[in-house]
């Protein structure tokens, strides 16, 4: 999943602080180490077209981008339409189950864009008008089912529900909407279980809520042992496949590294545990974290030191490895390079990054988790300032 980062809060540890603590520390800390792509022959890159959609924070109106990749190279073109308006500061983008629709958060302008999505090319038709939600609104999370979606709020403590019609369009499900906790003043990610049994969401920056999920209204209730504590600076969640973990990264309040930490989930009560020792340092200031199909492979986009992490998870245990040549460079264009969304295509074979040098580098996945860039990449995008990221694949 995108996380839910609005591309405002991402600049403040990107600059000298950063470059002269890696002068400081360089060679001793992962965050500030390089690296390149593995040194084994790469892994084919046919495996299906792809379409791409990434939103981008500036500009007035902002805008969506849309791509497409070649069966047999990879590379990525822009779809005839592209770029596509929607609000003012476009933070989060995400697509239902089915690939039929497609919605962008806006945090300036409180609202959220809709569209629908030629099955065929990828073009996308905007819906006829925004659906309103609140000032800050910067994290969307859709269903399994594709028949509901979940908003949360940067500037408040609301968790708004919406019901999705078959023309794609959002009716609010409550109001006012459901209060996270009175001491909340923000929240920064979404994210749902693949049973969709139960929501997550990052409030303060510090602390994961847990809510239960009825699959069938999409109403949501209290979970017992919510929330739990998770490092200050936390700005993206996920779940593995199996439903197993939820994953978040924070930047831990440091210029020099970010963390990961994984909480084992109870399928029949929803608690989240943290799993022993799943903290270990990564990149600096991770912005987003997505896993593989497989379940097997978790990555990570590093804004401040341009890198992406690569590493293996145990579907047993949830404990974490790094993959060899982890950190790898995210290999945006220009100086301020730094990705800002991560996602992996629903076969398993790519990772697509999108960075601040608004640009889209594209990732084959080897046999062990590792990440080789394809011939080309990155590739420009019609957009400024993409600040999430998701991919489909053309049926």
């Amino acid at each position: 999943m995108s996380d839910g980062r609005g591309f405002l809060s991402r600049t403040r540890i990107v600059g000298i602080a950063f470059l002269a603590a890696c002068l400081l520390f360089a060679g001793s800390l992962t965050g500030c180490s390089s690296s390149s792509s593995p040194t084994t022959t790469p892994p084919p890159v046919s495996g299906g077209v792809n379409f791409v959609y990434t939103a981008n924070a500036a500009g007035s109106p902002s805008t969506v981008s849309a791509l497409v990749s070649d069966a047999t190279t990879g590379k990525l073109n822009s779809i005839s339409g592209s770029p596509y308006n929607t609000g003012s500061s476009s933070a989060a983008v995400q697509a239902d189950p089915a690939g039929k629709f497609l919605y962008v958060a806006n945090r300036v302008s409180g609202d959220i864009s809709g569209f629908t999505i030629t099955a065929t090319t990828g073009r996308l038709t905007p819906m006829a008008a925004p659906f309103p939600v609140e000032f800050g609104v910067d994290a969307v999370a859709i269903d399994p089912t594709g028949k509901f979606l979940h908003a949360v709020s940067a500037q408040s403590n609301n968790l708004w529900s919406f019901s999705i019609d078959t023309a794609g369009a959002l009716t609010n499900l409550s109001s006012p909407p459901l209060t996270i906790d009175p001491a909340v003043s923000s929240s920064s990610a979404i994210a749902l279980d693949p049973s969709g049994k139960y929501l997550f969401t990052v409030a303060n920056l510090n602390s994961i809520y847990s809510f239960a999920r009825d699959t069938t209204t999409g109403a949501l209730g209290t979970v017992s042992g919510s929330p739990v504590p998770v490092d200050f600076g936390t700005f993206a969640i996920t779940t593995d496949p199996a439903g197993k973990f939820v994953i978040a990264v924070s930047n831990a309040g440091s210029t020099v590294f970010g963390t990961i930490s994984v909480y084992s989930l109870n399928s029949t009560s929803g608690k989240l545990t943290l799993v022993s020792g799943s903290q270990p340092h990564i990149g600096v200031d991770p912005s987003s974290v997505v896993v593989d199909p497989s379940g097997k492979f978790v990555y990570t986009a590093n804004t401040a030191d341009a890198t992406l992490s690569a590493l293996t998870l145990n579907s047993s245990t949830g404990a974490l490895g790094t993959i060899s040549g982890s950190p790898f460079p995210s290999s945006g264009n220009g100086t301020i390079n730094g990705p800002t969304g991560i996602v992996v295509d629903p076969s398993g074979q790519s990772v697509y990054v999108c960075s601040a040098s608004n640009d889209i580098s594209v990732f084959k996945i080897t046999s062990s988790g590792g990440l080789w860039a394809i011939a080309g990449s990155p590739f420009p995008i019609d957009g400024n300032a993409p600040n999430g990221i998701v991919v489909l694949q053309k049926k």
